[in-house]
């Protein structure tokens, strides 16, 4: 009895034994993995980090909040210092948007769902959308007729508003880097992604194009939220009307005046493009701010072929001929 307890507590010892290496084994291998883990998500932004606690949704009421992890905004440290907030497309969306869809009906690619604001809040992008389906279609139709041109080539999209260059881009296969500060476009686009089954071709970043690292006040403006623009812009012209109350009457939402924002440099974006991003087409339309915006793009220039840029040249005209 008592040789057969000593034989069944040496095979137990054996048995704990094999257990333990094989334990070493997999923490070792569970080791290496997480290394790499920790190192592609540094290098290429493909596993950022998720943010806990509270992000105050512009789009409703003052004392509304949603919970980060429920909407999924995650950061991501630039190698200048900047914080770049990124929005994850891949989560679901129950928002209940219109939703018509483009009719540019180019021949090589299918036209888009694109997700807009109520017409009459949003007289320009949304209302245009709306009622033809196009919006900008000259300038619009010599964009794609460039990305056709181009092969491999990929877009930046600094002001994507409601998406509508974002999501066309993205039929041609190609990879966008879209920037929209303003949280009510941002969940429109989200939306206009998932319908269009394009999660994978965007990376959706949430801050605002500045000179420096800052947060600033977004002004929203009457009738036209596709122009929106920084505060810092009214130190450098008169400001331009500021909406009182657009109250979504589909869904009750009434949007504060201001939003605070956090800004990047063109140069932080940089540290988010995935490897193969080596050749893209920059489209900016940020309201009056693009020469300034340009001013930290050294980086981002040096880094990355641009063989063309889209730039709106109407309000920093506008800007200038108050100056003047």
């Amino acid at each position: 009895m008592l040789l057969r307890y000593h034989r069944n507590l040496r095979l137990s010892s054996i048995f704990i034994d094999e257990i333990m290496k094989l334990m070493k084994r997999y923490l070792i291998v569970i080791g290496v993995f997480f290394l790499f883990y920790l190192f592609v998500s540094n290098k290429n932004r493909l596993f950022p980090r998720l943010v806990f606690g509270e992000f105050h949704l512009l789009s409703t009421e003052s004392n509304r909040t949603i919970n980060i992890r429920q909407s999924q905004l995650y950061q991501h440290e630039s190698s200048n210092g900047g914080i770049i907030t990124l929005y994850d497309v891949t989560q679901d969306n129950e928002w209940d948007f219109q939703c018509p869809k483009t009719k540019y009906n180019e021949e090589d690619i299918h036209d888009v769902k694109i997700c807009i604001y109520d017409p009459q809040h949003d007289e320009h992008v949304s209302g245009q959308l709306n009622d033809h389906g196009k919006w900008e279609p000259v300038v619009v139709r010599s964009f794609l007729r460039l990305l056709r041109t181009l092969p491999n080539t990929h877009v930046i999209d600094i002001g994507a508003n409601l998406g509508l260059y974002t999501l066309l881009a993205t039929q041609y296969d190609r990879h966008v880097i879209a920037v929209e500060p303003l949280y009510d476009s941002l969940i429109r686009l989200h939306k206009s992604i998932q319908l269009n089954d394009v999660q994978h071709h965007v990376t959706l970043v949430a801050n605002a194009i500045g000179i420096k690292h800052e947060r600033l006040s977004l002004n929203i403006v009457d009738k036209n939220l596709g122009a929106s623009y920084l505060s810092y812009l009214d130190e450098l012209a008169p400001p331009v009307k500021k909406i009182e109350n657009i109250v979504d009457e589909q869904h009750g939402i009434p949007p504060r005046v201001l939003a605070e924002v956090d800004t990047i440099t063109l140069d932080d974006l940089v540290s988010i493009f995935p490897i193969f991003f080596k050749r893209a087409i920059l489209k900016i339309d940020i309201e009056g701010f693009e020469a300034l915006a340009f001013s930290n793009a050294s980086l981002l220039f040096n880094r990355t072929e641009i063989p063309a840029i889209y730039m709106e040249f109407g309000k920093l005209i506008e800007m200038k001929y108050h100056r003047d």
